[in-house]
């Protein structure tokens, strides 16, 4: 191995080099007029470091939803593409939501809830799935996006191109958001009830969510950048995993480690930390000791 220290040789390697390394920025961003500010959501810090005029934030993500606060607090004009990323509740049932998607990670598969460990994935692409829209901001909240339209940002679909300075978006807008509002409860909150169930614990029943059709008058699917105004675009479109450094044919078509519990292909090569690599949780500091545990074990056999 080649560092800026020299080479080194070892028997074993580890993998452990972070899950958000590459920010992920659309093609399309090639074509936008070369006065457009642009920023992923990676280098942004605060309002003041936007041009005036409108920002368009692209990606309903943790992200996506806090950045567009951040900028509505400002008393910015927002519009914002609306992906599929479900919205959920910052506490359910007594608990951080957090606290229930954590010990169903931990402790699912003891009680027979397995949705969340990654080989119940339905496809290896599912391996980079955005996190519930919350926010750890004044205590911590759940982010309603019919909340923000009706606090002045302007909803789009999902974005889709650009001619000319005129931006594209999917015209499904309603649809788009009835499934984000319906994503926690079909998945990561049927679970935690069904953990709850099953490992006997008492808990308050869940809060019903009040019913809300609101809906923009204006039409998202088009947006003329000069004409609404538009000086900013701020990419909140996730990011991809940096192994170029390797020169050893072990990673798949998204660029992830082909492994087994972290024991890659390679005799003596392993992975920890990427997401998904046993459970939805792998990539971070409370759940990554599992899978550094059966690593290390492996590692010590050779």
């Amino acid at each position: 191995m080649d560092t800026n220290h020299g080479g080194w040789r070892a028997r074993n390697v580890v993998l452990a080099n972070g899950a958000f390394q590459l920010p992920r920025v659309l093609p399309a961003a090639a074509a936008l007029p070369g006065h457009i500010r642009q920023l992923h959501s990676h280098d942004y810090r605060n309002p003041q470091q936007l041009p005036e005029g409108a920002v368009l934030v692209v990606g309903t993500g943790q992200s996506g939803g806090q950045i567009t606060e951040d900028l509505l607090d400002a008393d910015r004009e927002v519009h914002l593409s609306v992906s599929a990323c479900p919205e959920a509740p910052r506490r359910y049932r007594g608990q951080d939501v957090f606290h229930w998607i954590l010990q169903v990670n931990l402790h699912g598969p003891e009680h027979g809830i397995n949705g969340l460990q990654a080989e119940q994935l339905p496809s290896p692409a599912a391996r980079f799935m955005c996190n519930p829209l919350i926010s750890g901001n004044g205590g911590g909240h759940g982010i309603h996006l019919r909340d923000l339209g009706r606090r002045g940002v302007r909803l789009h679909g999902r974005f889709e191109g650009t001619d000319d300075g005129v931006l594209g978006f999917s015209d499904d807008l309603p649809a788009r958001l009835a499934l984000v509002e319906a994503g926690f409860g079909a998945r990561l909150g049927r679970m935690a009830d069904a953990y709850i169930h099953a490992a006997g614990i008492e808990a308050p029943p869940a809060e019903p969510t009040a019913a809300d059709d609101w809906l923009p008058t204006q039409s998202g699917a088009h947006l003329d950048l000069g004409a609404d105004g538009v000086t900013s675009i701020i990419w909140c479109t996730g990011y991809g995993l940096d192994f170029g450094f390797l020169d050893i044919p072990v990673l798949d078509q998204w660029n992830y480690p082909r492994h087994s519990r972290g024991v890659t292909d390679v005799p003596g090569l392993y992975a920890v930390g990427n997401p998904w690599l046993t459970k939805h949780l792998s990539a971070t500091l409370s759940v990554v000791g599992d899978d550094a545990e059966f690593v290390a074990a492996h590692i010590a056999t050779r």
